[in-house]
């Protein structure tokens, strides 16, 4: 006879037949029994309504049909209103920071990026209005947005070099350059990170910091031995800050055209992962004028202090500052799925004393 188990799976009732050729009838005492487990079953393992949140301050996010359809799961949209930017200039005369924010190619694939310009804004201002133009570009060329990341930030400092050479003529511009840290997150669920140079991204996950960058310095033994091998050389200034041939702090970046002979290159590192929304908070995109004096959980502790986005990247860049940030603070967080769930108690501006702050 047929025996039918009904199983849950993921909070959906699904009907699995299993054929025996000699089973006997179950009594009605062992039906019963079957039937209270099988309720047990959908009360333990049924759809677990805390996913997207039923505290004070969350996000009111529609959900997007197709995507959730496509991948089999609920996913809320990321709207760009949601999402909250600061950049102060601080104790600097000038911002060099730059921040875009942006849908590409519609809602379902969003753009957000910072630059930290230094020797000037030139460059940074350059990345911030053409660099999106070449990940279009590459976008219709490539699927994957690992690649499509790759070629757009090699191909736009090709073209700023050449730029640079035809238009400028002083010196100066020459030595000017920039950070990158750009995300792009499709349909609510893909996220690709790419970054040269010093800048952030870090995602809150279950309330614990999770960086998804790396720091590109001269003491990083992969980047110190690339510069060693194209004849440059790494020193150290009276403060004890490693430098490219004595003038750059970074080993990646956009720009600084006399070092890229040395090895300072612009292809970017990559990091791809798929947006837990039942798990995931938000994404912070940092200068390093915050990151030089918070570690990442003291930024996500920062931000779930917030009541919004936008007052959160205002508390994150302003709390750089109380803690003696001297450069220009800049952030850009963006909400995912569980906003607001891990409220921070903790006072503003205060910190442990034996902290690591890097």
């Amino acid at each position: 006879m047929l025996k039918t188990t009904r199983l849950v799976l993921h909070g959906r009732n699904q009907s699995v037949l299993h054929i025996h050729k000699k089973a006997a009838a179950p009594s009605t005492s062992q039906q019963t029994r079957w039937r209270s487990s099988q309720g047990k079953t959908r009360n333990r393992r049924g759809v677990n309504f805390d996913t997207f949140g039923t505290w004070d301050n969350r996000i009111n996010a529609p959900i997007m049909i197709q995507q959730s359809i496509k991948h089999g799961k609920i996913i809320p949209k990321v709207s760009i209103d949601d999402v909250g930017h600061a950049s102060l200039t601080g104790r600097r005369k000038v911002n060099e920071d730059r921040i875009c924010i942006k849908e590409l190619t519609g809602p379902d694939l969003l753009y957000f990026a910072v630059f930290d310009g230094h020797a000037g804004s030139l460059i940074a201002d350059y990345a911030s209005v053409y660099l999106e133009h070449f990940i279009r570009f590459w976008l219709d060329q490539e699927k994957d947005l690992q690649s499509v990341l790759k070629h757009s930030f090699i191909d736009f400092n090709n073209v700023l070099t050449r730029h640079m050479h035809f238009e400028y003529e002083e010196p100066e511009f020459y030595f000017m350059g920039s950070t990158a840290t750009v995300c792009l997150l499709r349909d609510g669920i893909e996220l690709v990170v790419a970054s040269v140079g010093d800048s952030r991204a870090i995602l809150c996950r279950k309330g614990v910091a999770k960086r998804l960058t790396k720091d590109h310095e001269p003491e990083d033994p992969d980047e110190a031995e690339r510069i060693k091998a194209n004849k440059g050389f790494i020193s150290w200034n009276s403060l004890g800050t490693p430098l490219v041939n004595g003038s750059l702090t970074m080993t990646r970046s956009f720009g600084d055209l006399p070092l890229k002979r040395y090895g300072v290159i612009a292809e970017p590192e990559t990091t791809s992962l798929e947006v837990r929304h039942n798990r995931d908070s938000f994404l912070v995109l940092s200068t390093d004028g915050v990151n030089f004096v918070m570690n990442d959980q003291e930024l996500c502790e920062a931000v779930n202090r917030a009541p919004d986005p936008s007052e959160a990247a205002l508390r994150v860049a302003d709390q750089a500052l109380q803690y003696g940030s001297d450069d220009n603070c800049t952030a850009i967080v963006v909400p995912f799925g569980q906003w607001g769930k891990f409220k921070s108690t903790a006072m503003g501006y205060s910190r442990n004393f034996f902290s690591n702050r890097f």
